[in-house]
């Protein structure tokens, strides 16, 4: 004899058939990048072949519309042809971008995942969809700045004695020695790294900045702005 199964379990049921299938779509991305490594992209050719985020600076970018499949190329820490890693973004997919992608990432900092293949010896990472970049200027101890905050940063370091190069928005080692410089001479704890309490600190110096540096600093900010969105 068939088990009786009450008209309020069966909708219960169905409505599970229809939860878990949602559920899944929900976590399916979570699942998929859980073991996902983050390499710096002087490392993506040991992960040929792997799903993997690779990091870097973009030191180049270009379009080439007059070739086949008109590809966009965003070279990560040295300028074409001496890239340690590209991003080939194809001609059918640059229109799901809100901006042409060689202008929107072009000096910045970001996160490519997707699998890494090899192109005449060089690892890449072929993107489809703008959700597989990210943006990433990560300083040390895990404080975060945008490339025109960062620009922003050194540039005022720079105006107030210390040695630090502030034409891109890269935070590297020099940067962050720049910034440990400024928290020593406050009497702040030496961190390097561009927290709350720093950055008070150095907008309250900003009055010790000679007029003309603080001219150029505010130039350079809007700058970098305008360039972004160009």
């Amino acid at each position: 004899m068939p088990l009786a199964i009450p008209d309020r379990a069966r909708r219960h049921g169905r409505a599970a058939l229809h939860v878990v299938p949602a559920l899944m779509i929900l976590i399916a991305p979570i699942l998929a990048t859980a073991d996902v490594p983050e390499v710096p992209a002087a490392e993506a050719d040991q992960y040929a072949g792997r799903v993997a985020r690779v990091c870097g600076r973009v030191a180049s970018a270009a379009h080439i519309g007059s070739v086949r499949g008109a590809p966009t190329f965003l070279n990560f820490d040295q300028a074409y042809p001496n890239q340690v890693f590209t991003v080939v973004i194809w001609g059918s997919n640059r229109g799901k971008f809100e901006r042409p992608p060689e202008r929107m990432y072009d000096g910045r900092t970001i996160c490519v995942t997707g699998e890494i293949e090899t192109y005449k010896g060089r690892p890449q990472i072929e993107v489809t969809a703008p959700g597989q970049i990210e943006e990433a200027n990560t300083a040390a101890a895990g404080g975060t700045l945008t490339d025109e905050e960062a620009v922003f940063v050194k540039a005022l370091l720079a105006s107030l004695g210390h040695d630090v190069s502030y034409g891109d928005g890269a935070w590297n080692q020099h940067a962050v020695e720049a910034l440990l410089s400024f928290q020593e001479s406050e009497g702040l704890e030496p961190t390097g790294d561009p927290d709350a309490t720093t950055l008070r600190a150095l907008a309250n110096a900003v009055p010790g900045i000679p007029d003309q540096d603080r001219t150029m600093v505010i130039r350079l900010l809007l700058f970098q702005i305008v360039r972004r969105w160009e």
